[in-house]
């Protein structure tokens, strides 16, 4: 049985706003879904029109067996804190160890690709290559991205697919996942 590892972090950052995105913005969640993890994020985010959600689906047509990790998202507002990214990626980096170490196919993240940390100015870049070095260069890593998504070299070398939505206003998020 195909096992995928799937995750998210959905921040669209604006550097000149006056307010950062630190942790507590990522658990109230807001416009968003708040901080998720394990199987409560499958059990929250299915059916609903955000990427994961439509992967969710998709996967369980496929029989595919689901590794839910974790979720992430706050609303739009100034750099997300080192913090805050740190304890994001350190809960998805977790659970890919776990993942790789019970036999993983696949990685699937819902992205918004717009995101700026505090230390990481591609912090989706610097997720995907996290994960990257943990997965090695044979499993494949596929993200989903908001139609403006700041996609960057980085991005593109480490990620073996990378797809955004196509409407605005996004009415094709969980079919883009």
């Amino acid at each position: 049985m195909t096992r995928i590892l799937i995750a998210g972090y959905q921040h669209e950052t604006n550097t000149f706003a006056p307010s950062l995105a630190d942790w507590a913005a990522f658990n109230t969640g807001e416009n968003f879904p708040a901080f998720v993890r394990g199987q409560a994020m499958q059990a929250q985010l299915t059916g609903i029109n955000i990427p994961v959600g439509g992967f969710i689906d998709a996967a369980k047509r496929e029989g595919w067996q689901l590794l839910p990790s974790a979720w992430a998202g706050a609303t739009p507002s100034s750099y997300v804190t080192r913090d805050a990214f740190e304890r994001i990626s350190a809960a998805i980096l977790d659970d890919v160890r776990l993942g790789m170490a019970q036999g993983l196919d696949g990685v699937y993240l819902d992205l918004h690709g717009a995101a700026v940390a505090e230390h990481a100015e591609d912090s989706e870049g610097e997720l995907i290559a996290r994960i990257r070095a943990l997965v090695g260069p044979n499993v494949p890593i596929v993200a989903s991205l908001d139609l403006h998504a700041n996609v960057t070299e980085r991005m593109l070398r480490l990620a073996d697919g990378l797809v955004a939505y196509r409407t605005y206003p996004h009415i094709d998020m969980a079919e883009t996942g």
